[in-house]
């Protein structure tokens, strides 16, 4: 390389020190974690109120919900800046029933962030009362998901430089067709397709299975220029014009996993829940 363009990569590696160096400093309120829970959960820093940064500009922030109201957040999706995961823990063995709504936005600054925030839960609030967790009251959620009874504190478990992946999840084993956590076996589902329409009842179902579910829908609404390539890909593919406005696209996944005390108990259940799934139009 000419002297020439050692100095434009020399300029150009400045500018992005730099660059960094201003959006830390934007970034000074939030507290920083140690480097082994940024290694083992990519959190980087966080707001004790409840706001989670992770890492590539992407930030969190979880909700809890009531059930009652999941329908019309669903159909708020298209409306939010950022994307949105309703996560659901049905058992009718440990009584145990929860409903969180974690909202993830991108950007560099806080600040910005923050107004990104305000304009989605606005749209939330409108629909249902929601109510934000904070990071203790979130960590101490996975553990207890984890079946782990410990008392999470921010302020010893940074003071004490701890994982918190070490601190609030159960180490997992991954077999080819399941999982284990603990003393428990589980196995994940994600569906392939979803049904054109929706019919009520499949939640029921699902909670009189006898064992401890978890149920993640992901929503991410289609930005302008998403769409618009989704829409020249397919006019394309059919030689056919497209018409609607920008925004009639939702993509979306469903998650689901079961947790069994035993193998066998997990192979029971395995069949019930493709066979649920099968009969209200998902393929898993």
């Amino acid at each position: 390389k000419n002297a020439g363009e050692r100095a434009i990569l020399r300029e150009e590696k400045r500018l992005a020190k730099e660059k960094k160096r201003q959006i830390e400093t934007a970034n000074k309120m939030l507290i920083p974690v140690s480097k082994k829970t940024n290694q083992s959960l990519g959190i980087q820093s966080f707001e004790p109120e409840g706001t989670i940064r992770l890492q590539n500009n992407r930030w969190l922030r979880v909700f809890e919900a009531t059930e009652d109201t999941l329908c019309q957040m669903v159909g708020a999706s298209n409306k939010l800046n950022g994307g949105m995961r309703i996560t659901m823990h049905m058992s009718d063995e440990s009584g145990r029933a929860t409903c969180h709504i974690s909202l993830m936005e991108t950007g560099e600054i806080y600040e910005e962030v923050r107004q990104a925030y305000k304009k989605d839960e606005k749209i939330l609030l409108e629909i249902g009362k929601i109510k934000q967790l904070s990071v203790d009251e979130l960590m101490n959620e996975i553990a207890k998901n984890f079946l782990l009874d410990i008392r999470f504190s921010y302020a010893s478990y940074v003071r004490g430089n701890k994982d918190w992946e070490k601190e609030c999840f159960t180490k997992v084993t991954e077999e080819k067709a399941y999982f284990i956590a603990g003393r428990n076996y589980g196995e994940s589902f994600i569906t392939l397709s979803l049904p054109v329409t929706a019919r009520a009842g499949l939640v029921n179902k699902l909670k009189k299975l006898g064992c401890e579910i978890f149920l993640g829908v992901d929503l991410n609404a289609l930005s302008v220029e998403e769409q618009s390539d989704f829409n020249r890909n397919l006019e394309k593919k059919y030689n056919q014009r497209i018409t609607g406005g920008v925004g009639d696209y939702i993509n979306g996944s469903v998650l689901l996993v079961i947790i069994c005390d035993s193998d066998d108990a997990r192979k029971i259940v395995e069949q019930t829940v493709t066979s649920i799934l099968e009969s209200y139009g998902f393929m898993p």
